[in-house]
């Protein structure tokens, strides 16, 4: 007796995967048509016949893929996951959320990608090398939202953010402030990285001095006690004083720092100005109200749909990197000083 020619029997001849026999088979996008045709002809040589019915035809599914901790997030990665899950309905495509553990060792792939159901995957956040490689075995069309790899080719969706954190110091510049100082852990995120390199170019181009002793690069203030934080504030006094300004690499770690310094009984933004970065909800309901750079939350999402429908069509496209811009919300948290004019500044 012969034996069944089966969806697995197909992908071993063509030494691809069963999801892309699959999709192929029903019709799904996300495919090359020269691989779509492979399939149909290998399939129709070994004598296997697909049973389809039109609402599998019909039926489009993207997998966001997203860690808890991302999940976890307070006010930033939700509204992007509001702007996929939106920007999907309007093309009538379901999303299908997964979570998973970035403590796990081993990335358990979603079952509906195991199973087929999907075209196309959205991975939203940070994200671990060895979870992005073992996504991209499934030979499905990946978009990735505020992250990247230097050394990976593929689509992705950011925030500008090494322009933005120029654009934030520049603010904190034309305000007058000369002694800038950095908060966050630019190793947690490459998002952070960015918005640090941001920094540094606007101080180096106005001519003004880097002190390592003005910034915290190594630790994310939100997992720090407060009297901690508040010790390496009062280091800064002892040694060359506290800056004027502190930037920090998002709204989160702003919040920490201006409640630290509101128990220190140091004045925001008297004393010490503070500038965030991202626009979440909270940023408004402090005092004083926090001045932030404004990010493009929601249309991340949308972005990223709408790209990853133009992999799933089959239409060649050059791989892209897709840089939305952020822009000044000027609030209270920030003092003017006297003007200050650069001395020799490569501007």
């Amino acid at each position: 007796m012969p034996k069944k020619v089966t969806m697995d029997s197909i992908a071993l001849k063509l030494g691809i995967s069963k999801n892309t026999v699959s999709l192929a088979l029903r019709g799904m996008p996300g495919i090359s048509e020269t691989t779509r045709k492979t399939i149909e002809a290998a399939a129709e040589s070994m004598g296997y016949k697909y049973k389809s019915n039109v609402r599998q035809q019909t039926t489009r599914n993207l997998c966001l893929v997203i860690a808890k901790s991302t999940r976890d997030s307070i006010g930033f990665f939700s509204f992007i996951q509001l702007g996929i899950e939106d920007e999907a309905k309007k093309n009538n495509i379901n999303t299908i959320i997964h979570y998973y553990d970035e403590k796990d060792e081993i990335f358990e792939i979603p079952n509906c990608v195991k199973d087929g159901m999907v075209s196309g995957i959205i991975t939203l956040g940070r994200i671990s090398r060895k979870t992005i490689n073992a996504i991209i075995t499934y030979d499905l069309s990946v978009v990735m939202v505020d992250n990247y790899f230097d050394d990976l080719v593929m689509d992705c969706v950011l925030t500008d953010n090494q322009c933005g954190g120029y654009l934030a110091v520049e603010h904190l510049i034309n305000c007058g402030h000369t002694k800038i100082g950095f908060l966050g852990n630019i190793y947690a995120s490459v998002s952070f990285y960015d918005r640090y390199q941001g920094y540094l170019k606007a101080l180096r181009e106005y001519g003004l001095h880097y002190n390592p002793g003005y910034s915290v690069i190594d630790r994310k203030l939100e997992n720090v006690d407060n009297e901690e934080i508040a010790l390496v504030i009062e280091g800064m006094k002892s040694g060359e004083g506290i800056p004027t300004a502190f930037f920090c690499c998002n709204d989160a770690e702003a919040l920490v720092i201006l409640k630290v310094l509101s128990n220190m009984g140091i004045a925001v933004p008297e004393e010490v100005s503070v500038m965030g970065f991202d626009d979440i909800e909270t940023s408004r309901s402090v005092t004083p109200e926090l001045s932030t750079m404004r990010v493009q939350k929601e249309m991340m999402g949308r972005r990223a749909v709408c790209k990853l429908l133009q992999k799933m069509s089959g239409i060649e496209e050059p791989t892209e990197k897709i840089l939305l811009s952020a822009n000044i919300i000027d609030r209270n948290s920030v003092r003017k000083l006297d003007k200050y004019t650069p001395d020799g500044a490569n501007l």
